[in-house]
């Protein structure tokens, strides 16, 4: 199986985040270089590539009550806590980058130290033969029963990757970090699951 990995709230409501610090706007991949799949452009998204440093936030203000802060969070992209960062790290060292960030309240008291997570793995991962979604030059997944197929050889050997030709994804993982996510008591994962073939 290959996961697709986000934030799962179980927040009732969808509070606002706001970066204290950095520009997000100004946030841009460092190599932006075309290449066959999923245009990278000059602005912060995952494209499965390191992202410059100059501009990424260390301080973000969350609104609403104060709550516990889940190991993974959604705030411009994945925020997760060091249990995650040491699991993939283990997996796959000095490939992610992770930039240290510091959650605060309105207050200005502290809520939670979490690493904006950015994966740095951009492949090419989807079975073209077995998936049933129509591949126009890049796949679209627009909420149908179609079936999305990965291929293990070609995801090879790593655990977390951007697959270079889904629109909007999310990061990728493979069944061996999902169980060390399962086994580290990982809080706030929501993983949507795909068959993958040989």
């Amino acid at each position: 199986m290959v996961y697709f990995l986000s934030h799962k709230s179980e927040e009732v409501y969808s509070y606002i985040y706001r970066a204290l610090d950095g520009d997000v706007d100004k946030i841009r991949p460092i190599d932006v270089t075309r290449d066959v799949g999923v245009r990278i452009r000059p602005n912060y998204s995952y494209y499965g590539r390191p992202i410059e440093v100059a501009h990424v936030p260390t301080k973000i203000e969350l609104s609403g009550p104060k709550r516990p802060i889940l190991d993974i969070y959604d705030a411009f992209g994945l925020a997760v806590s060091v249990k995650i960062k040491d699991v993939i790290e283990n997996f796959e060292p000095n490939v992610h980058q992770f930039f240290p960030i510091e959650f605060v309240w309105e207050d200005g008291s502290h809520a939670a130290h979490r690493f904006w997570f950015v994966p740095c793995n951009r492949l090419d991962t989807v079975d073209r033969a077995k998936t049933t979604f129509e591949f126009r030059n890049l796949w679209f997944l627009d909420g149908s029963k179609k079936e999305l197929v990965f291929n293990r050889s070609q995801i090879g050997g790593h655990h977390v990757w951007i697959d270079k030709f889904i629109v909007m994804p999310n990061p990728g993982i493979s069944e061996a970090l999902k169980a060390a996510f399962d086994a580290a008591g990982i809080t706030g994962a929501h993983y949507q699951h795909f068959p993958e073939t040989d």
